[in-house]
């Protein structure tokens, strides 16, 4: 039984297959790489702009999905572009960069859902045109069912499958519509594919991108915006670089000033620990001030006093004598003054309170 089965594994063979799953290197993450090498052999110059591109005076051709111009900004500044000669590509369906060219469906889903116009929508119908969407058997096609778009005069075979028309006015929807805009001209193509990667080699594609790329008479650039989700900080830097790096640095000087520094900023450290314990005495100060208003720093000083002065009535043998008067004499200060130092009992206020303790400094000092 063992050796029959090695025999039919032996016997056996397989077929391989192959499957397309997609392009591989820059191709595979920039889907008009083909469409930008074509036009640089006939010597037009492709720049490579993340985000909005800048619509500068060498740019001869831009092309954009419609998914881009969600806001008035964007469109009013692509048309006063395109009517100073600049040439607009808008793609309905299949324009933006995540989108895979092996698998089915577009940019607005399988066909045109009727919604609040946007900002798109409103454009469009300020210039003639709508957008609609048509049925589904009308908007898938096979790969070889080819179909014509004319083009100033001239036919070229396309493939396009796509669920929306563009409609000029009451006419008919078409897959494309080109047509002056002041000094320049605006492209509407309901379908991005005959430009990628995978379809620009079939029909007559690259023939057509080729024509309205001729079209473009000022200027000699084409950019293709593949990103649908326009950077902010890249407007916003290009836009107003100046703004933003005054308020780069003033960020950088505040944190400079108030980060914490390592080591003393100076060599006088002495100075901090008086000022330290400067700070110290004016806190007891304070808590024994709001406390009797300074009668318990009073109190020790007066004490002094008072045994002082009787230790001098004993020894000059003035025993029954003036006390007040004896302080009077001994420190050249009134008696009345003398006296208040001794027995006021709470001051009205700090500066009464600084002349008692003056007082009293000066009968403690003349009283040996």
């Amino acid at each position: 039984m063992l050796l029959v089965l090695i025999f039919a594994l032996v016997g056996c063979s397989y077929i391989e297959t192959t499957r397309e799953v997609g392009h591989k290197g820059r191709a595979r993450v920039n889907p008009y790489l083909a469409a930008e090498r074509f036009l640089e052999d006939f010597g037009y110059t492709v720049r490579n702009d993340p985000g909005w591109p800048e619509l500068d005076d060498p740019l001869g051709m831009v092309v954009l999905p419609a998914s881009v111009l969600t806001a008035d900004g964007y469109i009013e500044a692509l048309e006063s572009w395109v009517e100073w000669g600049g040439h607009a590509v808008i793609t309905l369906e299949h324009g933006e960069g995540y989108i895979n060219d092996w698998s089915r469906g577009g940019s607005f889903g399988s066909w045109y859902a009727e919604e609040e116009p946007d900002a798109f929508d409103a454009w469009m119908a300020r210039l003639g045109y709508t957008v609609e969407g048509v049925e589904q058997e009308d908007a898938f096609k096979s790969p070889k069912a080819g179909e014509f778009v004319r083009l100033r005069g001239r036919r070229y075979e396309v493939w396009m499958e796509s669920g929306v028309r563009i409609k000029p006015g009451d006419g008919k929807g078409r897959m494309l519509i080109s047509r002056n805009l002041g000094d320049g001209r605006l492209t509407i193509v309901s379908d991005a594919r005959p430009f990628r990667n995978r379809y620009i080699g079939d029909y007559d594609h690259a023939e057509l991108l080729k024509t309205l790329m001729e079209l473009s008479e000022y200027g000699t650039e084409v950019v293709f915006v593949r990103n649908a989700s326009l950077s902010f900080w890249s407007l916003l830097w290009s836009r107003a670089w100046p703004a933003l790096i005054a308020l780069i640095l003033l960020v950088a000087f505040w944190l400079w000033k108030n980060l914490p520094r390592f080591g003393p900023l100076d060599a006088h450290e002495d100075s901090r620990a008086l000022r330290a314990y400067d700070h110290h005495l004016e806190a007891l100060g304070d808590f024994h001030w709001r406390l009797d208003r300074g009668q318990g720093l009073l109190r020790p000083l007066r004490e002094s006093i008072l045994e002082r002065t009787q230790a001098l009535a004993m020894a000059s043998g003035r025993r029954d004598a003036d006390m007040f008067g004896l302080m009077a004499e001994r420190s050249g200060i009134p008696r009345e003054r003398a006296e208040r130092a001794m027995t006021f009992e709470r001051a009205r206020d700090s500066a009464s309170f600084t002349r008692l303790v003056a007082d009293l400094q000066s009968i403690h000092t003349s009283i040996p």
